[in-house]
């Protein structure tokens, strides 16, 4: 996941943290439905994933290595501490 840039990464939190819509994601990230789906385009691209519930499943089991529980996804911008390793650390800020 560190091949990915900053707004991949928030678009995949704000995606794992609530199965939400591209238009939901670009409205919490104040970006277009278009640009989404443009970022989720290159995230599955570099991840090698085909589909968003791929992305979500690869996106908990990286959080759960971690050792921590993967059901602990919050809102967008909000740090997981977990053994002192937190979600926004594990995606590579």
């Amino acid at each position: 996941m560190n091949s990915l840039t900053i707004r991949e990464r928030d678009i995949i939190r704000t995606l794992a943290s609530g199965g939400l819509s591209n238009k939901d994601i670009g409205r919490r990230l104040k970006l277009s439905e278009g640009t989404v789906k443009v970022h989720l385009h290159n995230i599955y691209q570099k991840l090698g994933v085909k589909t968003r519930t791929a992305l979500v499943v690869l996106a908990h089991t990286e959080y759960a290595r971690a050792d921590g529980d993967a059901s602990d996804f919050v809102e967008i911008g909000a740090s997981i501490a977990v053994d002192d390793v937190c979600l926004p650390q594990l995606l590579g800020f």
